[in-house]
């Protein structure tokens, strides 16, 4: 049963629960500092650092590096847009495209969310012999 839960799988969607957390978090520090003055809008990437480490493990650039290893040492990376001003006190947040991006973000891990949950009802399902 260890096994199951730290299966590449099973990684690479609790990574993806953690990119969708700290994006989530970044929306919301933008939404709620989107009056303050200078402020720069915070953004997450994910994608780019998991390529990297798994084209990394494919080639064997990392003879150390599984694949395994290369899921759990991708994490994300939070950036600020500095050429980005929405307005004439130099902040850089549009309220409606944040928002539209908390909307999508919540449906995202609750996507991430049923892929967990369908495998450990597959997981209890073969427990119970069914």
């Amino acid at each position: 049963m260890a096994d199951f839960f730290s299966s590449n799988s099973m990684i690479m969607l609790e990574r993806a629960m953690n990119f969708q957390w700290s994006k989530q978090r970044a929306i919301s520090d933008n939404i709620s500092n989107s009056e303050t003055p200078n402020y720069k809008t915070k953004y997450v990437t994910f994608e780019e650092a998991l390529r990297k480490n798994i084209q990394s493990a494919a080639l064997g650039d990392n003879a150390r590096m599984s694949m395994r290893s290369a899921i759990s040492a991708s994490s994300p990376v939070v950036h600020t847009a500095d050429d980005e001003t929405a307005r004439m006190d130099g902040n850089g947040v549009n309220v409606a495209e944040q928002q539209i991006e908390l909307v999508r973000s919540a449906y995202q891990m609750q996507h991430i969310y049923r892929a967990i949950s369908s495998d450990i009802n597959c997981l209890r399902m073969a427990i119970r012999g069914q």
